[in-house]
């Protein structure tokens, strides 16, 4: 029987994200929906932190666009000159009260523009980890990734003035050897891998999403590919300069060999579900990993910037 906590965690982050529970091996229609197993030690109890916390990211400009929209966070690292190719891998001690920061930006804009928007998005959100201090509390990191996201937000709004920019996604994770928790605009992705099966933990705010929801098509109609990256959310889109807000997650306990892949929607675009999560749930160094899903959406078209930041904890 699941524990009450756990209960409350699903029910609240199922509201959040929308739909009814499904492993993502059951759903591979384009919006599959968060399931969790409940963990071993219920949340109020004494649970071990993980033993080990690294993680790996390839930013890879694709086949076919001319430049790299795509941005990310892995610790201190960010793909500060915007190159078309950028890897890093990281591996992050234990320390008590210590917590971890990983994120993905998809720019929007086009040309130059859309590098803009991601890479001054991903240096607000370092600027903002960086004045939280060693141990922060979680209501600190709650204001403080709003107040970046509305910080991002804005600067995105100035430079619409000025240039042909439109905004970025973001997705963002912060996570300590014990728990994690997802702040979400856009429809880059995040998905968890427990158990040798793969979750998807944020839903893609997008115009084929919400009119799948209120019924207007359905998931066959040929609608569903002209809409599904027409965003509804996204920073840079509140010109009121006051009012943008990221979807959160439940703190989600961790187990160990838990791995968790945010990505940009140039690999799920390019790859099917069965092998994002074939990839995902082969256990080979994470570095292998990531290699491995960057290569199969290159082979597969790479239409677009490819982004994966894995994170694993073992």
């Amino acid at each position: 029987m699941q524990s009450s906590v756990f209960r409350k965690i699903k029910e609240e982050t199922i509201q959040l994200y929308g739909g009814n529970p499904k492993k993502l091996s059951e759903n591979v229609s384009p919006e599959p929906k968060i399931a969790l197993k409940e963990p071993e030690v219920p949340l109020d109890g004494p649970r071990q932190p993980t033993v080990k916390l690294s993680g790996v990211v390839i930013s890879d400009v694709g086949c076919i666009r001319p430049n790299n929209e795509d941005n990310y966070i892995l610790g201190d690292y960010t793909n500060t000159n915007s190159s078309d190719q950028c890897t890093a891998s990281v591996f992050f001690p234990h320390a008590p009260g210590k917590r971890y920061f990983f994120g993905v930006f998809d720019g929007m804009g086009g040309g130059e523009m859309g590098e803009l928007a991601s890479r001054d998005t991903a240096v607000i959100f370092l600027e903002a980890i960086h004045r939280l201090g060693p141990s922060p509390s979680k209501e600190e990191v709650d204001l403080s990734l709003r107040n970046a996201f509305l910080q991002a937000n804005n600067r995105i709004v100035d430079m619409q003035k000025e240039y042909r920019v439109f905004g970025t996604t973001g997705t963002v994770l912060c996570c300590n050897g014990v728990e994690f928790k997802i702040y979400h605009l856009g429809d880059s992705r995040a998905y968890l891998v427990r158990d040798g099966e793969m979750f998807q933990l944020t839903k893609d705010q997008t115009l084929a999403q919400m009119k799948l929801e209120v019924g207007m098509y359905k998931e066959d109609d040929p609608a569903v590919e002209a809409d599904k990256h027409k965003l509804t959310e996204y920073i840079g889109r509140d010109w009121t300069r006051e009012n943008i807000k990221p979807v959160e997650s439940y703190w989600i306990p961790l187990e160990v060999g838990d791995r968790i892949l945010l990505c940009s929607d140039g690999l799920y675009d390019m790859c099917t579900s069965e092998e994002i999560t074939k990839i995902l749930c082969d256990r080979q160094i994470i570095a292998d990993t990531v290699t491995s899903l960057v290569e199969t959406a290159r082979s597969n078209g790479g239409e677009d910037n490819i982004t994966c930041v894995l994170v694993e904890f073992t």
